[in-house]
């Protein structure tokens, strides 16, 4: 069975937090059905409609293909913080006109300097891929990682060999990737039997370091385990992504001075 994966494609507002990973290919491989199933874990990266393709075949060359649609919701925290980020820049904008508002000249210049200084504010907010190998006293894992770049599937592949040459070591293989920095198991598989080797196509979509562990469990009770840690390039996001968020955050501040402006001079002419 293949199965291929891909992220959300990109929406013309309120970009998500990796840009470059918006509409690309997650996530290549082959599995085979244990009891008429294959099971894996993955933590999508982004919110949206992700599509999942699968193409299954089976012993008598019969071949059927499937999509699926599967919605991920945005994290409720993101969103607070979200609210809670544009409430202090309209605050900030409110207590900002009013401090300023005073001649019209001087407000005037006051008011170009705030809004200079919002922006300024808002833009400031705004590997090693070698393969491993793994010996033990009958047995040598090999792990391989194409060097990963954010937006591109990196081939990972892996093989399990005998001290004397022997190929295909038929193993049951446990695969993870795991984000070092936020401690977080991207991808799983557990206890998929395999002939000895096993690869497939992943995107690691953030610019950061990620431990790739292999462990075969071999049929006679042992187990051989390999792992490497990549370092993933990262990729600026494009201008226009940023532009929506930058716009709103901009119109929030000057609605926030405009209404400071205006209370600050009704409460002088009364």
């Amino acid at each position: 069975m293949t199965i291929r994966a891909e992220a959300p494609k990109r929406r013309w507002y309120l970009s998500t937090d990796f840009p470059a990973v918006e509409g690309s290919s997650l996530v290549q491989m082959q599995l085979p059905l244990r009891q008429g199933k294959a099971e894996w874990k993955y933590l999508f990266p982004i919110r949206g409609e992700y599509r999942m393709t699968v193409d299954a075949a089976t012993p008598d060359g019969s071949k059927a293909t499937k999509s699926f649609q599967i919605s991920i919701r945005e994290n409720e925290r993101k969103w607070l913080l979200l609210g809670v980020f544009t409430f202090c820049l309209f605050a900030s904008g409110v207590i900002a006109g009013r401090i300023f508002t005073g001649t019209r000249t001087t407000s005037s210049v006051n008011l170009r300097a705030c809004l200079l200084i919002s922006v300024y504010c808002l833009g400031f907010l705004t590997g090693n891929a070698n393969a491993q190998e793994k010996e033990m006293a009958n047995y040598v894992s090999r792990l391989e990682v194409d060097p990963p770049t954010v937006g591109r599937m990196s081939v990972v592949r892996w093989s399990l060999t005998g001290t004397k040459g022997e190929r295909k070591l038929a193993a049951r293989l446990t695969l993870t990737i795991t984000h070092l920095e936020k401690g977080k198991s991207v991808f799983s598989m557990e206890n998929v039997p395999v002939a000895g080797e096993f690869s497939m196509q992943f995107q690691f979509t953030d610019g950061d370091e990620y431990r790739v562990a292999a462990v075969a469990g071999l049929y006679g009770g042992e187990t051989v385990r390999a792992e490497k840690i990549v370092s993933v390039t990262p990729v600026e996001p494009p201008v226009s992504a940023m532009i929506p968020a930058l716009a709103l955050f901009l119109a929030v501040t000057a609605l926030g001075l405009g209404v400071g402006r205006w209370s600050k001079r009704s409460v002088t002419a009364l």
